[in-house]
């Protein structure tokens, strides 16, 4: 077991701005726009031990019409979890695993859903 993890994710309705920046970077989702998918930003901060943020990252997700966001945040938070936690062992040289994760705190703030 390595060193205490905290983190601090969050996905919530994305800022028209936010949609046409992930659009550009990611042109094949407007696929997902036309099949009536929603936009969604989701955020996640980790910081290790006492220390301030090591990681911070973001993204446009989307939700397909009919799927609760709650499930959509906690897919998310685990697949953002993972490779977060592998780029600070491989990269950064800390020593943090799944099992050091204090229990994460999710928030959805999503109009709707």
């Amino acid at each position: 077991m390595g060193e205490t993890v905290t983190v601090d994710a969050l996905l919530r309705d994305p800022t028209p701005t936010e949609v046409t920046e992930g659009l550009e970077r990611n042109p094949g989702s407007a696929r997902l726009a036309e099949r009536g998918w929603q936009p969604l930003w989701f955020e996640v901060r980790i910081a290790i031990g006492e220390e301030h943020d090591h990681e911070f990252v973001h993204s446009l997700v989307w939700r397909e019409p009919g799927r609760d966001v709650r499930e959509v945040a906690e897919e998310e938070l685990g697949h953002t979890l993972d490779e977060a936690l592998r780029g600070l062992r491989d990269m950064e040289g800390h020593d943090v695993w799944p099992e050091d994760v204090a229990k994460p705190r999710l928030r959805v703030e999503v109009a709707g859903g």
